[in-house]
């Protein structure tokens, strides 16, 4: 059976279909009003061994699932290593469609994972929804500290936004309008606040669905919020072969460049990947290292100062420990033991 090639340029209002042969010549080259009736159509005509090249986007997930049952493989790769189809000067839908396919003939591309299981979709929006909902309440509350102090109204700490404290800091604010646009502020992030309890609690609720966050929960420094956060963006544990990539992925790995042997620049972390990954594992670090029990992350981090010297290195190198154990503990299906860590 012959493979077939297949580039798909998705838009909210259209999509362009470009299909090329084991030897890149083109076969198909069209463009559909974007439905899921006419991504079925677009592929139910198309004869032999179907691969489907997408990039990852909002529309991704969606024309990933409707197309699946129709081909052998659909993959979408992240759209920042695609450069020759993002940097160049003649660019299209037909022309992106086409270098997709071209890419994927050539096996040239970064695969970006997505789940395939409904509800394992699902509990990433949740997780995602949740993250949203409590950088927004942050963002608020930076607003508030803000424009109190336009006012000359500088108070530092939580009472500012308890209800007996944001009266205090409205009383002192003289001007009647800017007052009622602070008091308007104050009603955003209520409700922001009880926006994000709703969504934790859903989250929470999903979360008993999958069975290795309960066992994720046994790591030090980990609780409900990170296990389910952890579980929501690695979707599954296999997906990495090694535990480099997966530091990779959580943004904790260094980054080289140089060029005929020579550095380009001081090696640094690596900025692509999920950083509410990192996130994770540095909450995770700061509970682990503060609590008044024992534990191994502890130890780590005492061993790592002691070698380094350095608070940031040993800190980033228990950061890696602990996305690491989390990565055993769920493959493994066991509760958190001193032997997981590497």
């Amino acid at each position: 059976m012959s493979i077939v090639y297949v580039g798909l340029d998705l838009g909210s209002s259209n999509f362009q279909q470009v299909a090329l042969n084991h030897d890149g010549v083109s076969r198909v080259n069209r463009d559909f009003t974007t439905s899921e009736a006419n991504l079925v159509k677009a592929f139910s005509d198309l004869k032999g061994e179907i691969h489907v090249h997408l990039e990852a986007g909002e529309l991704a997930p969606w024309a990933a699932s409707v197309i699946a049952p129709l081909v052998t493989r659909v993959v979408c790769s992240h759209p920042q290593s695609n450069a020759w189809i993002a940097k160049d000067a003649d660019k299209s839908d037909r022309i992106d469609a086409y270098k997709l396919a071209e890419l994927l003939r050539l096996n040239r591309f970064k695969e970006v994972h997505y789940p395939r299981e409904q509800r394992r979709r699902e509990f990433k929006t949740l997780v995602q929804h949740y993250d949203e909902l409590t950088s927004q309440q942050a963002r608020l509350k930076t607003k508030l500290k803000a424009r109190l102090r336009m006012q000359g109204v500088i108070v530092n700490g939580e009472r500012l936004y308890s209800s007996s404290g944001r009266k205090a800091v409205l009383a002192a604010v003289k001007s009647p309008t800017v007052r009622t646009a602070i008091s308007q502020l104050y009603a955003v992030l209520d409700q922001s606040v009880a926006s994000q309890t709703e969504a934790k609690q859903l989250m929470l609720r999903m979360a008993q669905v999958f069975p290795e966050i309960k066992l994720l929960r046994t790591t030090p420094g980990v609780g409900p919020i990170g296990a389910c956060r952890f579980s929501g963006y690695i979707h599954t544990p296999s997906r990495f072969s090694s535990t480099r990539k997966l530091w990779k992925y959580c943004r904790l790995s260094i980054s080289h460049r140089s060029s005929n042997g020579k550095p380009l620049r001081r090696p640094r972390l690596d900025h692509c990947g999920c950083g509410r990954l990192k996130d994770v594992s540095r909450k995770a670090f700061d509970v682990a290292v503060r609590s008044r029990h024992d534990n191994g992350f502890k130890r780590a981090y005492q061993r790592a100062l002691e070698t380094t010297h350095d608070a940031t290195h040993a800190r980033l190198t228990v950061q890696r420990k602990i996305v690491s154990t989390l990565r055993a503990i769920w493959i493994n299906q066991t509760p958190y033991r001193d032997e997981l860590m590497p």
